[in-house]
């Protein structure tokens, strides 16, 4: 520390540049070193593709449906994971006045839904914990009614995943 002498005969201690600039160094590091913590273990990734091609009038993406099987094709957390939903957008609904409707659910079509896409509207986004997935559950998609499409239906997104005891850091 540098000493100064003020006129009323009183000494008082002053910092160096070069002083400050380590204690400004050591702020950094350590506010450095905490946005990495806070950041640790979150992912941002893209969402594994659903598709399935209409039949009678309906389809189901993400589970095995009227003797069609796509039990391979899962959108969900593995254990120990959970996920929040920031973008899902579908493709090959019909558009139009009474666009092809699609609900999405958590865990099975047997559920109450959680989100609608339709022809017109096919793309949306989320906020950080609107479309959370905890670990073992899954997203679904059905058709609502009779759907006008024949082409593949595609379901895809974005998502950022963290581990399951990190849950809280998706909402700040």
């Amino acid at each position: 520390m540098a000493k100064v002498k003020i006129d009323v005969g009183a000494e008082i201690d002053t910092l160096t540049k070069g002083e400050l600039d380590d204690s400004l160094k050591a702020y950094r590091a350590q506010g450095d070193a905490l946005e990495q913590g806070a950041l640790r273990g979150i992912k941002y990734f893209r969402l594994p593709r659903l598709y399935a091609t209409p039949a009678s009038g309906t389809v189901v993406l993400g589970e095995a449906w009227a003797g069609q099987s796509y039990t391979d094709q899962f959108m969900g957390p593995n254990e120990g994971y959970a996920w929040s939903i920031r973008r899902l957008a579908v493709n090959g609904l019909g558009t139009g006045n009474a666009p092809d409707v699609l609900n999405i659910y958590r865990n099975g079509w047997h559920s109450d839904p959680v989100w609608q896409l339709n022809g017109n509207n096919f793309c949306y986004t989320f906020g950080k914990a609107e479309l959370l997935l905890l670990p073992g559950e899954r997203l679904i998609a059905r058709s609502v009614g009779s759907m006008l499409a024949t082409v593949q239906i595609t379901l895809t997104g974005d998502a950022v995943s963290v581990p399951a005891e990190m849950t809280g850091k998706l909402v700040l």
